[in-house]
């Protein structure tokens, strides 16, 4: 009797002497090519001698055909109600034949464009009795698979739950990266960053491949799709490394990975084409690409952040969440390894939801880093403003403030509501004190001045007067200039008087200090207002000087 043939009877033998804690057995499952025209066995005791006309396969071809699968099965429960079903792969058509040494037959459809019993999967309910020994045959045909295909029974109750589970947590991952991509999508348009568009794009492609994958269009819309499913998974790189160009920042700080990093996106751009033209074999290419990519996005992510750019740090724990899930399912994607776990894609939309929100967090901290940056900038500007409107020996305003504030708003002409004062102080003899004391000396001088200037809007603010209507500025080297309110200008000429009394007199008698005034309600423009003033200040300068000069004159007895 042929080897095939004793394992197969041994199979059933050990079934029926199992114990009565195993709810259930399907034995090992025997793949074997199909063929259009081949028909299944129609009772229990013909599967043997078909079974034995046929060769053995070690797995199906990824690149897609017709197979059978058979396996041995018992239950040993009193439950009488359970599901059989073919996981871990896409599959076009499925035929469910369960047929029992009590001469039960049981035939249930299932695949890609059949409607769904399960959430997002092919299982289909079948009627086992305890005791009875059963063939479950199954027909698979598909232009490709993602994966080996397998065979599993459950118990209906536990299968519905897991089930339930299984679909709520792939309606979670593929809600979360629609929200995540709408909410980086609304991010661009707000600060028109490309890393936030790209990664919108990316994660946008990401949700549709495996809403595709659970044939949620087809059976949502009845849109029907397969060659497109691979379109958004080969498009992922694509996105992707456009992505953390502009997030790494890539080009510059390591040009070559970049250089690397474009090959790569040109070679998923011409291998798009591949899900429609040569689909029997996209899955793999898709697998090949995706693996490059992940690799080289994590040495990309190494190198920037070893060069400093710490953002990288959550782009290499998010390509993680991808990358571990990927080792283990993509070589079997290809055919390299037997699949370690079952639910592969499952744990793929998990891995790469995670990648998603961690890729999130990345950009997060990005826009806090911009965020840091554009006010470390924005406080530096500021300085500089103030530096440069600021004159640096008297802390007064300079020039370039007085021009400024005159300029934004201050009334002129007849119709101003406010009469406003430009008092113009000019300090005459510095020269001839610098020689006598020297520099520093004249700098002291000049420092004092602009306090005793300063101290009349101080006292005006403190009797509760606004500052808004008392400035001070330092406008040359020998000039300053206050505007104030014009019923306040008594109070400078009074404090001008102060500074030439007890201030220059006692100490810098070569120093004298001058003063000339104008009002806005008689200048036209800013020009014209300090024009008048100097008109005034030069004035009273030199009525001064005639009076000095007379009462020199008299002094000396010269005149009466």
């Amino acid at each position: 009797m042929p080897i095939k043939i004793i394992l197969l009877l041994l199979m059933l033998a050990y079934s029926g002497l199992t114990t009565a804690e195993q709810r259930a057995i399907i034995e090992p499952t025997f793949i074997y090519n199909a063929s259009a025209e081949e028909s299944v066995p129609q009772r229990f005791n013909d599967v043997m001698p078909w079974v034995e006309s046929k060769t053995d396969l070690d797995g199906v071809k990824l690149s897609g055909g017709d197979y059978w699968m058979v396996s041995a099965l018992m239950v040993n429960s009193q439950q009488n109600r359970w599901i059989v079903n073919v996981k871990n792969s896409i599959i076009e058509s499925i035929d469910y034949w369960v047929l029992g040494d009590d001469g039960s037959r049981q035939h249930i459809h299932s695949g890609y464009y059949a409607p769904y019993e399960f959430l997002f999967n092919y299982g289909r309910s079948v009627e086992l009795n305890i005791g009875v020994n059963y063939w479950l045959v199954t027909r698979i045909d598909s232009r490709y698979f993602s994966s080996q295909p397998k065979l599993q029974l459950e118990e209906y109750q536990q299968y519905r739950l897991q089930s339930d589970i299984y679909a709520m947590l792939v309606l979670l991952c593929l809600g979360g990266l629609l929200f995540i991509a709408i909410y980086n999508g609304l991010i661009y348009l707000s600060i028109k960053d490309k890393a936030f568009l790209y990664y919108a794009l990316y994660v946008l492609c990401y949700g549709a491949g495996w809403a595709l994958t659970f044939h949620i269009p087809a059976h949502l819309f009845d849109v029907y799709g397969l060659e497109v499913h691979h379109l958004f998974f080969i498009s992922l790189p694509i996105f992707n490394i456009l992505f953390y160009k502009h997030f790494l920042k890539l080009p510059e700080l390591s040009p070559k990975l970049w250089l690397l990093s474009l090959g790569l996106l040109w070679l998923c751009i011409i291998a798009l084409p591949s899900s429609i033209f040569l689909l029997s074999y996209t899955a793999v290419i898709a697998s090949v690409l995706i693996m490059l990519w992940i690799a080289l996005a994590m040495v990309c992510g190494n190198v920037c952040l070893l060069k400093g750019f710490y953002p990288a740090r959550y782009f290499l724990l998010a390509f993680t969440c991808l990358l571990l899930p990927a080792v283990m399912i993509l070589p079997g994607n290809m055919g390299l390894t037997p699949d370690f776990f079952d639910n592969a894609e499952l744990a793929t939309l998990l891995g790469g939801t995670a990648d998603a929100l961690l890729l999130s967090f990345a950009l997060a901290y990005k826009i806090r880093l911009l965020s840091d940056e554009k006010e470390r900038h924005i406080e530096t500007l500021e300085v500089a403003r103030k530096n440069a409107r600021t004159d640096k020996l008297t802390g007064l305003l300079n020039r370039v403030a007085f021009d400024d504030n005159m300029s934004n708003g201050l009334p002129l002409g007849p119709n101003a509501s406010t009469q406003m004062c430009l008092a113009l102080v000019a300090l005459e003899g510095l020269p001839t004190l610098t020689k006598r004391l020297g520099h520093n000396e004249v700098d002291n001088l000049i420092c004092g001045v602009a306090d005793s200037l300063e101290l009349l809007c101080e006292q005006s603010f403190l009797r509760g007067e606004s500052r808004e209507f008392c400035h001070n500025y330092r406008i040359a080297e020998n000039h300053f200039v206050i505007v104030c309110e014009a019923e306040r200008f008594s109070k400078v000429q009074q404090q001008i008087k102060e500074i030439q009394v007890s201030y220059l007199v006692g100490q810098y008698s070569e120093v004298s200090v001058h003063i000339g005034c104008s009002v806005n309600t008689d200048a036209r423009d800013l020009r014209q207002w300090l024009r008048q003033a100097e008109h005034q200040l030069y004035s009273n300068k030199s009525d001064k000087r005639r009076e000095l000069y007379t009462q020199a004159l008299r002094q000396s007895g010269s005149i009466e």
